[in-house]
């Protein structure tokens, strides 16, 4: 069982602040402002609490738009990537086989390395 959830707390916790907190800050602004200005008070507290709620939400709508706005173009130009069309090439000459004349082609190289290999194998 966490701390939120002592038995007998019927009073929701706002800004970290449980119900023993709130029932002492009633009783405080009580004795300090007296029955007659408690409730105008209370009024005023309550309406810029509905301000700054109001203003935090329309802050949240507009970042959360934005990295929307930024996602949408994001997975655009991928989809637009992915799904372009075959691109032209230039036309290759087609490979004509060689052909066979009466002679082969003389190796030009180096034999030497194969022939000791060759040599060693024969050994063996």
């Amino acid at each position: 069982m966490g701390k939120n959830d002592r038995l007998g707390s019927t009073i929701p916790i706002m800004f970290n602040v449980g119900g023993g907190e709130i029932f002492m800050i009633l009783l405080l602004a009580l004795l300090l402002l007296g029955p007659e200005k408690l409730p105008e008070t209370a009024r005023k507290v309550g309406k810029f609490m509905a301000e700054v709620r109001r203003v935090t939400s329309g802050f949240e709508e507009e970042v959360r738009s934005a990295m929307d706005i930024g996602q949408v173009h994001t997975v655009d130009d991928a989809l637009d990537r992915t799904t372009e069309g075959p691109r032209l090439v230039a036309p290759v000459d087609p490979v004509t086989p060689p052909t066979t004349s009466g002679s082969p082609t003389p190796f030009v190289g180096d034999l030497s390395a194969d022939s000791t290999d060759n040599d060693d194998a024969a050994s063996s």
